[in-house]
């Protein structure tokens, strides 16, 4: 049996109250590291205020470089609110420098006041996700398609490496 943490940094309002969770978050997950602990997923939500990660993959990020071990998860990335090319470019290039310890998970959302605070109906979360999943798994041709407008052909670098889930499936790699 492995156990791993699942959350993220708890804010405690204004700048400081902000950074003094974060770095609370960072000293936990890295002592959780010592204490054997295999993983730590962080959350996406925004605009909730109280305890969110809104850029999961930069804290991510900054938790690669603080440990040695630990698998460094995403539970999930919103893809409907991200363009799939520059997720699919931070999660290769978040991989890289963790060494291949990057467990990247996307899902498509459910909370409607984060969708409109993108100002993306709720109603074309599922539409969004599965366009966004099949560009952002493409690890060395990426092409827009479906309603999405149209863009040339292009290579993202660095290649991903990272295995991919969706939410909106069976838990099994896309």
């Amino acid at each position: 049996m492995r156990f791993g943490l699942f959350g993220g940094a708890r804010a405690r309002g204004g700048p400081a109250g902000d950074s003094s969770a974060y770095h609370d978050f960072i000293n936990y997950v890295v002592e959780a590291e010592k204490l054997g602990f295999s993983s730590v997923f962080l959350v996406e939500h925004h605009f909730t205020g109280f305890g969110q990660v809104s850029a999961s993959m930069s804290l991510l990020a900054y938790l690669a470089a603080r440990t040695e071990r630990i698998r460094l998860g995403t539970a999930v990335v919103v893809l409907p609110w991200h363009n799939p090319i520059l997720v699919a470019e931070q999660a290769a290039t978040l991989d890289l420098l963790s060494n291949g310890r990057l467990d990247f998970g996307v899902g498509k959302g459910y909370r409607t006041y984060e969708f409109s605070g993108f100002c993306i109906p709720p109603e074309e979360a599922t539409e969004r996700t599965t366009s966004s999943s099949s560009r952002t798994r493409s690890s060395s041709r990426i092409r827009r398609s479906g309603s999405a407008p149209a863009a040339p052909s292009r290579s993202a670098a660095p290649r991903a490496t990272a295995t991919i889930y969706c939410s909106t499936r069976s838990r099994r790699p896309i």
